[in-house]
Parts: C-alpha cells; sequence; structure tokens
C-alpha cells in the first residue's frame, strides 16, 4: 500500500489527531450537562458556560472521552494488532474510573470478568460507534477493510448486535475521510456508502438504515433524536449536523440542540470536523472551561495512531 492518501486527499499530521481529540473531549463536556434533554430543554445561551452536571465537576467529560482514550492507546501500543481478551482487560480495569458509562458496556464487562467471553451477543447502544473515531484516524482512507475489521472486533466485545457494529464503522469510515481533508459532503457520502455496503453483509432490512439515509439528505426530522439511546439515532445525529456545519464550535453547539444523547452527538461532530484542523484552541470558545485529559497523554496517543497510520501506508 502507498504512503499517500486516496485521491485528491491530504496525508495528516499528529497535530491533526490531536486536535480531532481535543475537539471530542469539548463536545462531549459542552453535551455532558444536557445528555437526555429534550431540544426544548437546552437552553443556546447557556451552553458555553458548562454548567455542571449533578455532582460531576463543571466542564468534565464522561466515559466518551475516556473510552476514545482508551481505544487509541491501546491500537498505537498494539500496532494495529487487535487482541479482545487484552482489549477487555483494559477496559476492564478503566471502567471503575469512568463517569457515565453506559449499561451495555458494563454488562460486557461484568460478562467477560465472570466468564471470560470476548464477544457479546447483544447491544446496540451507542458505546461501539462513540470510541470509533481512532480506527480511522490511524488508517488510510484506502485500507478501509484493515479498518473494518479493527472497528468490528473491538465493537463486538461490548456491542454486539448489527446496528452497532455498523453504525461503529461508519463513524469510523468518516474519520478516516476526515482526516484527510476530504470536504465535508464527501465524508458523510463515505459514512453512507460503509452503512450501506455492511447492511448487505449482514443482511439488514432496508428500514434500519432510513435514519441514516434521511439525515445525510437534509430529509430527517431532528425531533426523532429526542431521548434517543440507540446506535443509528445517535449517528443520525451526528449525519444531520455534518451536512449543515459551517464552523466547528456552531456544529457542536448544534449537535446539543437536538436533545437526546447530547454529549456523544457533540463529541463525534467535534472530532470529524477538528481532525480536519491542526489546532482548535482559536475555534471553541469554551475550551478553557473544559477539563481536558493530561496533554502528555493526548500527545503521545496521537504520535502513536500516526505511527501507526505510516506503518499501514508503507
Amino acid at each position: 500500500m502507498s504512503d499517500r492518501p486516496s485521491p485528491d486527499g491530504v496525508a495528516p499530521t499528529p497535530q491533526h489527531i490531536r486536535a480531532g481529540i481535543v475537539a471530542y473531549a469539548a463536545g462531549d463536556a459542552l453535551g455532558v450537562p444536557w445528555e437526555g434533554s429534550t431540544p426544548e430543554e437546552v437552553r443556546w445561551e447557556a451552553l458555553e458556560a458548562l454548567p455542571a452536571r449533578g455532582d460531576w465537576p463543571r466542564g468534565a467529560t464522561s466515559d466518551d472521552t475516556a473510552q476514545l482514550l482508551l481505544v487509541a492507546e491501546y491500537l498505537a501500543e498494539a500496532n494495529g494488532q487487535v487482541d479482545e481478551r487484552a482489549f477487555l482487560g483494559r477496559l476492564a480495569k478503566a471502567l471503575p474510573t469512568m463517569r457515565g458509562a453506559g449499561p451495555t458496556t458494563q454488562a460486557a464487562v461484568r460478562r467477560f470478568l465472570a466468564t471470560g467471553e470476548l464477544q457479546a451477543a447483544e447491544g446496540s447502544s451507542i458505546g461501539a460507534a462513540m470510541r470509533a473515531l481512532p480506527f480511522g484516524w490511524a488508517t488510510p482512507v484506502a485500507a478501509a477493510a484493515h479498518r473494518r475489521e479493527l472497528t468490528g472486533r473491538l465493537s463486538r466485545t461490548t456491542h454486539g448486535a448489527p446496528e452497532a457494529i455498523i453504525s461503529a464503522c461508519v463513524v469510523a469510515e468518516m474519520a478516516a475521510w476526515a482526516i484527510e481533508q476530504h470536504p465535508i459532503d464527501a465524508v458523510v457520502a463515505a459514512g453512507i456508502r460503509e452503512a450501506d455496503h455492511l447492511a448487505r453483509l449482514y443482511s439488514l432490512r432496508p428500514a434500519a438504515l432510513q435514519p441514516l439515509q434521511q439525515a445525510a439528505s437534509g430529509e430527517w426530522a431532528p425531533s426523532t433524536a429526542e431521548m434517543a439511546t440507540d446506535a443509528m439515532t445517535t449517528v443520525a445525529s451526528v449525519l444531520y449536523v455534518l451536512r449543515e456545519a459551517m464552523s466547528l464550535a456552531t456544529a457542536m453547539k448544534h449537535a446539543v440542540a437536538l436533545g437526546g444523547d447530547t454529549d456523544t452527538t457533540a463529541a463525534i461532530v467535534g472530532g470529524i470536523l477538528g481532525c480536519q484542523l491542526q489546532d482548535v484552541t482559536a475555534d471553541i470558545p469554551w475550551l478553557p472551561r473544559v477539563l481536558l485529559p493530561e496533554s502528555a497523554l493526548i500527545e503521545a496517543t496521537a504520535t502513536g495512531l500516526q505511527n501507526l497510520r505510516q506503518s499501514l501506508c508503507s
């Protein structure tokens, strides 16, 4: 495989990956206070203040950011040679300190610790998709089959439903296109192609992809995002926001304004748009109030993913 991006793409740098991670965390923190809210309950004028959620520190990120970094670190350290047992062991060790971890992921970890089971038989929530961006950042667009295999293998450790795995692969595909600096309409189109491809492989009924297709075409009704927790609806929210995105900060705020799974939607939007920049510091007004992961960890993770990407390109 050549050390080139896809036609008309641009080779990314560790700074692009770092910007994606930081923007992801900023979107996570922006959405945390409003998770589970209806659109009517989200107060646009209060978003950038990052009001506290319960007893969480103001500006806190959730398990979304923690799991994204966990996957990114693991991919880099494993040099892309993933092992489900090793990944679940790492997830089990980290899970107790994660704020807001979902019931599907918690159940999968309990099952692993009790029985050693490495694959979930069910689970259609967003947990696999929310941590899927590193698979795209670490693999060139041309490495679609390898990216799909990596994403699917680690997704199945906690989420076994085809809808969850497809959603994760869609997010990974969009990340791969975004970080090579393709226009957002091409990024969205790549995600839809990936969904269509996997739906055929899983013999999924056509109606299952309808939210994604409608969101990508602008025909989707945002009100369907209210209180939704399934992967397909959350990824549809992401597509809906991306196709209308004018700026990084405004797009993340629009993601939260949809209600529902506000932190995950805004985080994924932030990660996809943020990785097209080399520095997002000036683009996110509320960034100084975000309790970001340690900068050394972000830098090391970004460099590790870039090194993995280069090894796959060689």
